[in-house]
């Protein structure tokens, strides 16, 4: 969500950039184009909340975007009736300044800091499932066999982070896939982190090729365009577009 609003947060700076090129030639304040920069930046806001409420849908934070955007039509209703009332006395000569640098900033410390919080998640929703490892393990140990569904309407085993809402499970040849769909540090990118006590991970981009193609056809279409073992035990990383 965040990521998506911080690219689109820089288109606040060529409106930055030309309206304070604008204001060191002319002097001279004029009304209009005080109110067209004003309006052209409000539009952007509009673009920015959008894309944030966007990505706040789509990791199912409903409320969240619906609050972004009840948030933004009060505040941009406020704010048009304050830039009609604009006029050649009113001052403004930080406000393009800051629509340069406030979004280069972000955007920075944005990405700097979001292969590290990708890789904290990952690693941290991994030693979450422990409990859940050691339990499907003492069941196979009871019983002889592992669980053929866990499926349920309650989750019982807790990833810990809030963009990550349970754990997947599903029988797999003589073992099993445990799998999480984690946040990406790529903004086009799912990637999908799997468990397999044997090593033998295998994921799909759809369940239709499951269905219908031969077991040769699927393994040339599974869909990920990359795949790596990761620093846990028996974790592999599945990146599909």
């Amino acid at each position: 969500m965040t990521q998506l609003a911080s690219i689109v947060g820089l288109l606040f700076i060529p409106v930055g950039l030309f309206w304070g090129i604008s204001q060191r030639i002319n002097r001279r304040k004029q009304p209009h184009e005080i109110k067209t920069y004003a309006f052209i930046a409000l539009v952007i806001s509009c673009f920015v909340t959008l894309g944030a409420a966007t990505g706040a849908f789509i990791s199912g934070s409903l409320s969240l975007g619906i609050i972004l955007f009840v948030a933004f039509g009060y505040s941009a209703r406020k704010a048009i009736a304050r830039i009609q009332q604009l006029d050649g006395n009113t001052t403004f000569r930080y406000v393009p300044l800051y629509l340069v640098f406030i979004p280069v900033i972000l955007f920075l410390v944005r990405f700097s800091l979001l292969k590290p919080a990708t890789d904290f998640s990952r690693n941290y929703i991994i030693s979450q499932s422990k409990k859940l490892i050691d339990d499907i393990e003492g069941f196979r140990i009871r019983t002889g066999h592992y669980p053929t569904s866990l499926i349920s309407v309650w989750e019982d085993y807790k990833p810990g982070i809030r963009s990550v809402k349970r754990y997947y499970y599903e029988p797999y040849g003589q073992a099993y896939n445990l799998y999480f769909e984690q946040f990406s540090s790529e903004l086009t990118v799912k990637e999908i982190v799997m468990y397999n006590p044997l090593d033998a991970q295998e994921m799909t981009s759809h369940n239709q090729d499951l269905l219908i193609l031969s077991s040769a056809d699927l393994t040339m279409q599974r869909g990920y365009f990359r795949t790596y073992k990761l620093q846990q035990p028996h974790w592999k990383s599945f990146w599909f577009d």
